[in-house]
C-alpha cells in the first residue's frame, strides 16, 4: 500500500475498492439469486449483475487510462455484507423472510457503492478525467434506480409476505 498524497491517488485507491466490489458482486450474486423466491427480486438481481459488469469495465478503463492497474484494493465492506448475507440466507427458514433479507443486503451493498461512486465521479472531474466522471456518474444513477426498485418491492410486497400474521 502506497501513500495517498493527492486526489489522483485517492481516486486510484477508491476506484480499486469499487472495482473489487463489482468483482465480488459478480461472484456472489448468482448464488444469492438462486436462493431467492420472488421472481421480481430475481430480475432486479439480474439487473444488479449487469450493472456490476458495466461498472467493472468502466472502472478498469478509468484506472488504465491513468496507467494504473485496477486490482489491488479489497473492498472489506462488501466482503462483510456478503458474509452476513449468506449467514442470513442459511438461517432463514421461510423463503419470504429470506427474500426480505436479500433486499436488505443488496441495499446495504448499493448504499456503500452509491457513496463511493458519487465521490469517485467528483474526483474524476477534478483530476481531468471527464469521460470517466460521466461514465461513473451513469452507473451511480443505475445504482440509485436499483435501490429505489428494491425499496418499492420490499414495501409493496416482500415485507408483508414475510410477516403475514403481523401485518395490520
Amino acid at each position: 500500500m502506497s501513500n495517498i498524497e493527492n486526489l489522483r491517488d485517492l481516486f486510484v485507491e477508491q476506484g480499486r475498492e469499487l472495482y473489487d466490489a463489482s468483482r465480488q458482486e459478480q461472484e456472489e450474486l448468482p448464488a444469492i439469486r438462486n436462493q431467492v423466491h420472488d421472481e421480481t427480486l430475481r430480475n432486479i438481481i439480474d439487473n444488479q449483475l449487469k450493472t456490476a459488469r458495466e461498472q467493472h469495465e468502466i472502472l478498469r478503463s478509468a484506472l488504465e487510462n491513468l496507467k494504473e492497474k485496477p486490482e489491488g484494493e479489497k473492498n472489506e465492506c462488501c466482503s462483510s455484507i456478503f458474509k452476513q448475507t449468506h449467514n442470513l440466507i442459511n438461517r432463514s427458514t421461510d423463503p419470504n423472510v429470506r427474500d426480505a433479507a436479500v433486499v436488505n443486503a443488496i441495499q446495504r451493498l448499493n448504499h456503500n457503492k452509491i457513496t463511493g461512486l458519487g465521490s469517485l465521479a467528483s474526483y474524476a472531474r477534478v483530476i481531468g478525467q471527464k469521460e470517466a466522471a460521466n461514465a461513473i456518474h451513469e452507473t451511480l444513477i443505475e445504482e440509485k434506480t436499483i435501490d429505489a426498485e428494491l425499496s418499492a418491492l420490499a414495501e409493496s410486497e416482500l415485507n408483508k409476505k414475510a410477516a403475514p400474521d403481523l401485518v395490520l
